[in-house]
């Protein structure tokens, strides 16, 4: 019991970790690496559970999960990186790194007082159980503090992350709550994607807005 709960913890941290980089970096070809090893830690921590519970949902939700959004999703988006010469970048994006960095690491914080004492109490007492309500404030925080679209869309990707690392943990409670989950990633990832894939301008940064990063 002590090894599971050990194993479900670190790969809990190793997730809020690569939440904090993706706040704190500003190139957007590490930030969808970043976001691809977050959805592969989070498709490690299904297996296991799966191992563990001898659930055999649970290995299908993670083999969603890698073709998703370790595979196909982080393609696609560096498919559109890459029709550019230059490694997008979000304007003056250089300028506000540190802030994102500490703003991050300080929700991180309030977010997890915030659940200890609101939500703890009515939620059963599970290892980890506040991790997943802090990334999903991460996510939120990088869908509102990023004006590129390929940010804001590893921003919806780091929430459906969280919201499946929610729901595993009351699998047994709610055993539809994976099946909704996936439903809805397959739906909104998927078309969020392939909506890109016809819009290369999205990541676009104007010509003068460049030269202006590059001289300041």
């Amino acid at each position: 019991m002590d090894s599971t709960i050990t194993i479900e913890a670190l790969l809990g941290i190793g997730m809020l970790l690569t939440a904090l980089y993706l706040q704190a970096e500003s190139f957007l070809d590490p930030m969808v690496r970043a976001v691809a090893v977050q959805s592969l830690l989070l498709a490690g921590l299904l297996l296991w559970l799966a191992y563990v519970d001898r659930d055999v949902d649970l290995v299908i939700v993670a083999a969603l999960v890698v073709a998703l959004r370790v595979a196909v999703i982080p393609y696609i988006l560096q498919r559109q990186i890459r029709a550019f010469h230059w490694r997008a970048r979000e304007v003056r994006a250089a300028h506000r790194v540190a802030g994102h960095a500490l703003a991050a690491v300080a929700l991180a914080i309030v977010a997890w007082f915030i659940f200890q004492e609101t939500l703890a109490p009515a939620l059963p007492d599970l290892p980890g159980i506040a991790l997943p309500f802090v990334l999903l404030a991460e996510g939120l925080l990088l869908l509102a503090t990023r004006t590129n679209t390929l940010a804001q869309v590893i921003g919806y990707i780091e929430e459906e992350n969280a919201v499946v690392y929610a729901g595993v943990l009351f699998v047994a409670a709610f055993p539809l709550l994976i099946e909704m989950v996936v439903f809805l990633d397959v739906l909104g990832v998927i078309l969020v994607a392939v909506i890109l894939s016809f819009q290369r301008t999205v990541i676009g940064i104007p010509e003068e807005e460049l030269m202006e990063e590059l001289s300041g």
